[in-house]
């Protein structure tokens, strides 16, 4: 387990070296000189799930609506397949949820992580390509309750300005993961084919390591778990 202050520097730490490798989940081909060695950048989009359970129990038993375990996933990332097959790089996604209303507060749970991985190509033949990938990195969750009140005035924020407050923790993150893409071509010069990637990505996401909850930088004791135990399905696809 980190230490909760020193833990959630160092999950920031792991997401910026991360997303400076970016990784993969819909593509652009950069440059394939040869048909097993080609790099490509994508945007990513799919839907997710969170392990929700422990908090959701929490929020209920404060009077709050439970939120729901399904996130969309939005980002981008890289790739680059090497001549004897070797595939590195990297990816950095968004996770959003619900916004829950419960009475004059509304409460909701967003992410963000980064990974590295690191693959090999099991098979290549026609454009298409299939890989599986081992991927290290971590990630950062947020939960916010705000006040919506019908209406305020000015002198009531001055009164209370704290109508809002935000919580997060953090963690490594271990991904598994299998790739598969097809590339359209649409062109070839000197540098090689350019096209359309399409693909998709499915795989698990584990966090074995999470930092306490902290608001600022003011340990919260007694948090809830809420934590990655995920299925992943993300969809890629792109031009040169």
């Amino acid at each position: 387990m980190c230490e909760k202050g020193t833990g959630a520097r160092v999950v920031i730490s792991v997401i910026i070296a991360c997303f400076l490798f970016s990784t993969t989940a819909q593509g652009q081909i950069l440059r394939q000189r040869t048909q097993e060695s080609g790099g490509m950048g994508y945007s990513i989009f799919g839907g997710t799930t969170l392990d929700v359970d422990a908090f959701n129990s929490r929020l209920e038993q404060g009077g709050y609506t439970a939120i729901s375990d399904n996130f969309f996933s939005t980002g981008g990332g890289g790739h680059w397949i090497f001549n004897n097959g070797v595939v590195i790089g990297g990816e950095l996604q968004t996770l959003l949820g619900d916004e829950v209303t419960n009475g004059i507060y509304k409460h909701s749970v967003t992410a963000g992580y980064g990974i590295f991985n690191m693959g090999y190509t099991v098979y290549s033949e026609n454009q298409l390509r299939l890989y599986p990938l081992l991927g290290l990195g971590g990630g950062v969750l947020n939960f916010k309750i705000s006040e919506t009140p019908a209406s305020l005035a000015f002198d009531d924020i001055l009164a209370n300005p704290e109508r809002s407050v935000q919580l997060w923790t953090g963690g490594f993150l271990l991904s598994f993961a299998v790739g598969m893409d097809y590339l359209l071509p649409l062109g070839r010069d000197e540098s090689g084919i350019g096209g359309f990637v399409f693909g998709i990505r499915a795989g698990y996401v584990l966090s074995p390591f999470m930092s306490g909850w902290l608001l600022d930088d003011l340990d919260i004791s007694d948090a809830p778990d809420l934590r990655w135990r995920r299925n992943r399905n993300n969809g890629i696809s792109d031009k040169n």
